[in-house]
């Protein structure tokens, strides 16, 4: 797993970033699975998974051979492709735009982890996505999937906010085809709105994203019957002081 700083030593939020192979789809899965739950350790003591919303794509048309959805706007917010025309074996519908994909069974890398048959969003062969993250509501943690990333030999960047970590994946070199990738992005603090970067450094080496997930996380309140206590100790010491004081 790879942890990555995000913002000020005072306020840190990190990426996290797990491999998976091609045959450890079900093990990719339990992961964000676990962070869906808040099972993961994600959440710590004394915190609450508040809410969360989670885009599958499913309601979106995949890509039929003539027509599909592109560039989609979602439960969690907008995605758009980062640029480039995509000329691959893969690329689709002119190569410019994200596209919504479903292919079972797959045979170039990219597929939905968390179904056989399910909607995933493809790059499509482009430089990548940008992910303008809104759910109407704060948050202050992501998830997703990534697959297929950096098997042609591109250096896959992640870009959160105006922070860029270059050569996330691929580094090192190519990566198998069909290789997952489980991205955990924790905020330091509680937002409404965030872009996030998918980036490539070349064409023609696609990847897909599924089970986008947004998180709020926050403090677990405290029971009344302890605010009760707690606003009765307040005012007893703040009737002692007024007696010390007249004394």
């Amino acid at each position: 797993m790879l942890a990555l700083g995000i913002g000020s030593a005072a306020a840190a939020a990190t990426i996290d970033v797990s491999y998976f192979g091609r045959g450890q789809a079900a093990e990719a899965k339990a992961a964000l699975d676990a962070f869906q739950a808040g099972t993961d350790g994600t959440i710590g003591p004394k915190r609450q998974l508040k809410s969360a919303t989670i885009e599958n794509f499913k309601g979106f048309a995949a890509w039929n051979g003539a027509a599909g959805a592109a560039d989609p706007t979602t439960s969690v917010g907008a995605f758009a492709a980062l640029g480039g025309h995509g000329k691959g074996g893969t690329a689709v519908n002119g190569g410019t735009a994200l596209q919504v994909r479903n292919y079972f069974p797959e045979n170039w890398g990219r597929f939905d982890v968390g179904a056989a048959d399910g909607n995933w969003l493809d790059s499509n062969d482009t430089l990548g996505m940008r992910w303008d993250v809104a759910t109407g509501g704060k948050f202050n943690a992501l998830a997703f999937l990534l697959t297929d990333v950096a098997d042609v030999g591109a250096k896959f960047t992640i870009k959160v906010g105006d922070t860029l970590y270059s050569q996330v994946i691929g580094a090192g070199g190519k990566l198998a085809n069909g290789s997952i990738h489980f991205v955990r992005i924790l905020l330091p603090e509680t937002i409404e709105n965030l872009v996030v970067e998918l980036r490539n450094d070349r064409l023609n080496d696609g990847f897909g994203i599924a089970g986008a997930t947004v998180q709020h996380i926050a403090p677990v309140p405290l029971p009344p019957a302890v605010l009760l206590l707690a606003s009765g100790a307040v005012a007893l010491f703040g009737v002692s002081r007024r007696r010390r004081a007249a004394a």
